[in-house]
């Protein structure tokens, strides 16, 4: 059984998190697991803007559910500042 932080604009046993930037934009937060090890953050908008991702430092999947899990809002605000823009198509992992 997984607790949820109500507090928290949204939290999912799959990896994934809503919330909303500083300027009011709402962005959703997935974790992907790439090969090698991998691990990304990928921020998706949820109106209009360019995908964005972050790798993370961390071992495995699990690693990184718990981190995305433990994380507030600000953290994924922080996160996203750091995130690279990302077109999947043409960029690949």
């Amino acid at each position: 059984m997984v607790a949820l932080d109500c507090r928290r604009s949204s939290a999912s046993a799959a990896g994934m998190r809503s919330f909303d930037d500083s300027h009011g934009q709402h962005w959703q937060a997935a974790l992907l697991d790439g090969s090698y090890g991998n691990v990304m953050l990928v921020f998706s908008p949820m109106q209009s803007g360019m995908i964005r991702r972050r790798p993370l430092q961390v071992s495995t999947m699990a690693e990184a559910m718990a981190m995305l899990a433990a994380m507030d809002d600000d953290g994924l605000r922080a996160m996203l500042l750091e995130a690279d823009p990302w077109e999947p198509g043409v960029d690949g992992f």
